[in-house]
């Protein structure tokens, strides 16, 4: 990284604010956490069985995924050709690429029988919990944080990537906190993991009302950006319930996965529209005044 980088990330991190070292606390506790138990718990054995019908349904995630892809590379190309390229949608054209990229990879390893399942300990039936889906979680839900909040701060990406890394790191480590709370053979240790995941969720949603408080009626289009915000995170909170659901029994293996599976593209696809028609209707709302 170059030196004039580092050092305006280093000047970003310095004005945290208390919501923003709060989420990174409670990132390093969940590292510090998930290691000891790594080191000192047993992690349950793998899950042997192939179920077949969640095997069809990752392929079909798989082929419908390069659509959005596709598009979002053509907008992507067409802006960075374009005789005046704007910075934001520029940036989150290629954000938007990588989301759905990772999207692709951990769907193509699903589809092909590389989900790594492990038996999910806290279910009271048999079934897998795939840690490649949430290997790609860790990946993808960071990327998304910062591909819908990215827009709101008049500030260059590497300014507004210095401010969101504590949520972003948050986020990554709450998806290996409840994986490993599923894995792991000691029950009492499992519910604590899954419950310091669920503290370290809502205390990044809490980071993140702070950050749109701030920047949200600096924004071209504050009601569309609002819309954006509130999508995601009550798509996050049904996550929760269907994760709880299946946890109790009241969902069959296959029925979370549809879910999970349905609503991760839907959501993701939703995400990238909706950031089109903000700088749609943005470009046409600035015209409009000049």
């Amino acid at each position: 990284m170059p030196p004039d980088r580092f050092t305006a990330i280093l000047a970003v991190t310095s004005l945290w604010p208390p919501t923003a070292k709060w989420c990174w606390a409670v990132t390093n506790f969940q590292i510090a956490v998930c290691i000891c138990v790594h080191c000192t718990c047993s992690i349950g054995p793998k899950f042997e069985a192939i179920k077949q019908d969640e095997l069809l349904l990752f392929e079909s995630a798989r082929r419908v995924l390069i659509v959005p892809f596709a598009l979002v590379a053509l907008y992507g190309l067409s802006e960075m050709f374009s005789k005046m390229p704007r910075e934001k949608p520029l940036v989150i054209s290629w954000v938007v690429m990588l989301e759905f990229s990772v999207q692709i990879s951990y769907y193509t390893l699903l589809s092909f029988g590389y989900g790594l399942p492990y038996q999910n300990q806290r279910c009271y039936d048999s079934r897998p919990i795939y840690a490649t889906r949430w290997i790609g979680w860790s990946l993808g839900i960071p990327t998304l944080i910062f591909m819908n909040l990215y827009p709101l701060a008049n500030q260059k990406a590497i300014n507004v990537f210095g401010r969101l890394v504590p949520q972003m790191a948050a986020s990554s480590t709450y998806c290996w906190s409840c994986f490993l709370g599923c894995v792991v053979c000691e029950p009492w240790i499992g519910w604590s993991l899954n419950l310091l995941g669920c503290i370290a969720y809502i205390i990044v949603v809490i980071d993140e009302v702070f950050f749109v408080r701030d920047y949200i009626l600096s924004t071209q289009m504050p009601a569309l950006k609002g819309y954006s915000i509130i999508v995601k995170e009550v798509m996050f909170g049904v996550y929760t319930g269907v994760w709880l659901m299946g946890l109790g029994n009241f969902a069959s293996s296959y029925a979370c996965q549809r879910f999970y599976t349905v609503s991760d593209i839907s959501l993701k696809a939703t995400m990238a529209f909706l950031l089109f028609l903000y700088w749609t209707c943005g470009e046409e709302t600035e015209t409009k005044k000049c």
